[in-house]
C-alpha cells in the first residue's frame, strides 16, 4: 500500500554549487572523463544548502532557508575584500527618486542565530534572544558601501513596515549582549540604519540587507536623520546628486567561548562535544561616512534646528569622547559643507555663515559610534572536556579592520591540511546508514479504491481528529530534503578514499622547499578537497537524520492513516444504515397515521379505541426516534460536506 513513487522530474536536478570551479590537476583522472572526482561528485550530487543560499543571494527579498552552513563559505568573515555586487544584483532596487549604482558588501555572512545554531545546536540555544533576527534566516549581508544616483522628484513617500530593518538593528543588540553582556550602565543601543535612506530613494527598495546596518539609536533618530538626511530629503525638486555611504569596521569578527555564551543566557549548557571557542562576524560598524555630490544646479535643504540633533556633534571627532554609558556620547559626528569649488566649511549651527545654504554643493557627514568591548576571556575552558583539536570552530580568525595582515601561504596551506584531516576523521565517525524501506506518503490508488468522494469528508475529518499532519509534514520535508542523497552513497565512499589519498600526497608536498606558485596550487587543491569533504559529511549526517525521522514517524503515520481509513468507512456505513432505518420508520409512521385516523375494517368500538391509543403511543416513540436519527444523519452529512472541496494535499500541507 505504501510505496515511494516520488521521482525527481527531468530538469529539476540540483545544480552543483562548485560546478564552475577549475579542474584540480592533483586528483587522479576519471576513467571515462578527465575530471577530478571532486567535481564529478559536485556535478552529480550538488549541495542543496549552498544552492539555496546562492538562490537567496540572487533574490535578497526571499527568506533565507538554509539547512546546513558550509564553513568554507564563511571565509568571507575575514572581509579582506568585500564582494562587489554586479548590476543585476541591484537593478531592481529603484525608487521614485533614484537608483543604486554600486554596492560592496560581504555577501551572506552568517547571523549569530544561524552560526550558533549550526555549531551548538538549536536545542541548546535560548531562541527567545533571537526573536527579531530569526526573520533574517541563517545569513545576512554586511554592508561596506553603497552609491546611488538621486534625482529629487517629489516629497515624502508613505512607508509600509518592514521587518528587515528592525531585525538588522537587533543584530547590534545581539552583538552587544554577546560581547558586553547585560551591562546596566550601557545606554548605547541600535536601530537598523539605512545607508541610503528610505525617504531619499523614496521607496521600499531601500530595504535591502546590503543597505542596512546597526546604527546608534540616538544618531539614527536625531543626528543623522536631522542633518545630512533632512538636507537631502528637503532638496529642491529637480536636484540631482550622487550619494555614497561607506562603513568601516574596527574588526571583522570577534572570538567568544561557551562560558561567555552561557553567562549571557545564550547557551543553556556547556557542551563538551562542541567547540569551546568560536568566531562570530562583527555587525556594528565603527565609522559611517556619507557624501553627497551635487551634479546639477540644484539646492539642498537645511538641517533642523532642534537642540537634540546636535547633542552628539563634535568638531574634533575625538574618539576618546565616545562613551557607551551616556546618550550624548554613544556616537560622535560632524558635518562638512562645500561649495562648487569644493571649499569646505565645518558646519556650526550658531554661525551666520550657515543661515543661507544655497551655495552648498557637497555634503560630508562623518560619524563614529561606541562599540561593544570584548570582555576578558577564559584562558582555559571551564566545565569543558572536549578534544584539544576541536577546541576552536574554524569560522575565520579574529581580524582587525582593514590593516589586518593575511597569513603566509605556507601557514594557510598547513592550516587547511589540519582542517581537512579533522573533516576526514569526522566523516568516518558518522555511521552512513542504509536507506529505509520505501513508502508512499499519500497512497492515492488505495484511497480512491476504498474511500472515493462519498467518504472523503469522513476521512479528512478523521485525519484532522487524529492530528496526522505533524508526522506527514516531517516525512514530507525529509523526503524533499534528504531522500535523494541515498543515490550517491557509493560514489561518495569512493571519493572519500581518493580524498584521503590526495591529503596524504599533499602532506608530503607542502613544506618550506615548495615554491610559492606550488603552494598556491596546493591551496586550491585543499580548498576543492575541503568543499567535497564538507559535502560528504553533510550528506552522511542528512541520511542519518532521514532514517531517524522515518523510523520515528512513519510507523505512527501509517497506523494513524490506516485507522482513519477504516473508521471513515465504518462511519459512512453507519450513515447508510441510519438512512435505511429512517426509511423503515417512515413506512411505519404512515401505517400508524392510518390507524389513528380510523381503521378501514369495522371493529367493535372498544377495540377501535384501543387500536388508536396504541397507535398514538407508538407514534410518539417513533417520532422521537426519527428526530434523533435525523439529527445524527444531519451531523454526519455536515462532516461529509465540510471538506468536500479540499484536496488531501491541501489539508495535509496546511498549518
Amino acid at each position: 500500500m505504501f510505496k515511494n513513487r516520488d521521482q525527481v522530474p527531468p530538469g529539476n536536478e540540483i545544480m552543483a554549487s562548485n560546478a564552475h570551479l577549475p579542474e584540480n590537476k592533483l586528483f587522479p583522472p576519471n576513467s571515462h572523463r578527465n575530471m577530478p572526482p571532486v567535481l564529478q561528485l559536485a556535478k552529480k550530487v550538488g549541495n542543496k544548502a549552498m544552492t539555496k543560499l546562492l538562490q537567496n543571494q540572487r533574490q535578497p527579498s526571499m527568506p533565507v532557508i538554509q539547512r546546513k552552513l558550509d564553513p568554507d563559505s564563511l571565509n568571507k568573515m575575514k572581509a579582506d575584500k568585500p564582494d562587489r555586487y554586479g548590476k543585476k544584483d541591484f537593478e531592481n532596487a529603484v525608487g521614485d527618486d533614484g537608483k543604486f549604482t554600486d554596492v560592496k558588501a560581504d555577501k551572506g555572512l552568517p547571523t549569530f542565530w544561524g552560526l550558533l545554531k549550526e555549531v551548538y545546536g538549536e536545542e541548546n540555544l535560548n531562541s527567545s534572544i533571537f526573536h527579531f533576527t530569526k526573520e533574517l534566516g541563517d545569513t545576512c549581508d554586511r554592508p561596506h558601501s553603497v552609491t546611488a544616483d538621486i534625482t529629487k522628484n517629489g516629497w515624502n513617500s508613505e512607508r509600509d513596515p518592514s521587518g528587515l530593518v528592525p531585525a538588522i538593528g537587533n543584530l547590534g543588540y545581539e552583538e552587544s549582549l554577546i560581547r558586553d553582556g547585560n551591562d546596566k550602565h550601557r545606554v548605547a543601543s541600535y536601530n537598523g540604519g539605512h545607508l541610503v535612506g528610505y525617504q531619499i530613494l523614496r521607496g521600499e527598495q531601500a530595504d535591502q540587507q546590503w543597505n542596512v546596518a546597526p546604527q546608534d539609536k540616538k544618531n539614527n533618530q536625531e543626528s543623522y536623520n536631522n542633518t545630512i538626511e533632512v538636507m537631502l530629503r528637503g532638496a529642491r525638486v529637480g536636484t540631482k546628486y550622487e550619494y555614497t555611504v561607506e562603513l568601516q569596521y574596527d574588526q571583522y569578527n570577534f572570538s567568544v567561548d561557551q562560558d561567555q555564551l552561557k553567562k549571557r543566557g545564550i547557551l543553556k549548557e556547556i557542551d563538551s562535544d562542541k567547540p569551546w571557542e568560536i568566531q562570530l562576524p562583527v555587525r556594528i560598524p565603527f565609522k559611517w561616512d556619507a557624501k553627497a555630490l551635487m551634479i546639477n544646479d540644484g539646492q539642498f535643504g537645511s538641517p533642523t534646528n532642534g537642540t537634540a540633533s546636535y547633542d552628539q556633534y563634535s568638531q574634533t571627532m575625538d574618539e576618546t569622547n565616545l562613551d557607551s554609558a551616556k546618550a550624548e556620547t554613544t556616537a560622535r559626528y560632524n558635518l562638512w559643507l562645500a561649495d562648487e569649488k569644493d571649499d569646505k566649511s565645518l558646519f556650526d549651527k550658531d554661525s551666520e555663515e550657515f543661515n543661507d545654504l544655497h551655495w552648498v554643493k557637497n555634503i560630508h557627514f562623518s560619524m563614529h559610534q561606541a562599540l561593544p568591548t570584548d570582555r576578558k576571556k577564559n584562558k582555559n575552558p571551564i566545565d569543558w572536556k572536549g578534544e584539544e583539536g576541536k577546541k576552536t570552530a574554524f569560522y575565520g580568525d579574529v581580524r582587525k579592520g582593514r590593516a589586518a595582515n593575511s597569513a603566509s601561504s605556507l601557514e594557510k596551506a598547513e592550516k587547511m591540511l589540519e582542517q581537512n584531516k579533522h573533516l576526514i576523521h569526522d566523516i568516518e565517525a558518522i555511521e552512513d546508514v542504509k536507506q529505509p524501506e520505501e513508502f508512499e506518503l499519500l497512497p492515492k490508488r488505495e484511497i480512491n479504491r476504498q474511500i472515493g468522494d462519498t467518504k472523503k469528508g469522513f476521512f479528512i475529518t478523521r485525519l484532522h481528529n487524529c492530528q496526522i499532519k505533524n508526522e506527514y509534514q516531517k516525512l514530507r520535508d525529509a523526503n524533499e530534503e534528504w531522500l535523494e542523497l541515498f543515490s550517491v552513497q557509493r560514489e561518495e565512499l569512493k571519493i572519500l578514499e581518493l580524498g584521503k589519498e590526495t591529503w596524504n600526497e599533499l602532506t608530503t608536498k607542502i613544506n618550506k622547499e615548495a615554491s610559492p606558485v606550488q603552494i598556491e596550487e596546493y591551496i586550491l587543491s585543499l580548498m576543492e578537497l575541503k568543499r567535497t569533504l564538507l559535502k560528504i559529511k553533510d550528506h552522511r549526517e542528512s541520511r542519518r537524520l532521514y532514517k531517524q525521522v522515518v523510523d520515528t514517524n512513519y510507523p505512527v503515520y501509517k497506523e494513524k492513516f490506516e485507522d482513519c481509513m477504516s473508521k471513515s468507512i465504518i462511519e459512512y456505513q453507519r450513515l447508510v444504515g441510519l438512512k435505511a432505518r429512517v426509511d423503515e420508520l417512515r413506512v411505519e409512521e404512515e401505517s400508524l397515521d392510518k390507524q389513528i385516523k380510523g381503521p378501514k375494517k369495522k371493529l367493535k368500538r372498544d377495540d377501535q379505541e384501543n387500536k388508536k391509543i396504541q397507535a398514538k403511543e407508538r407514534m410518539e416513540v417513533l417520532l422521537k426516534e426519527l428526530e434523533i436519527l435525523e439529527n445524527e444523519i444531519q451531523g454526519l452529512e455536515n462532516l461529509q460536506n465540510s471538506y468536500s472541496r479540499v484536496t488531501y494535499e491541501v489539508f495535509l500541507n496546511g498549518k
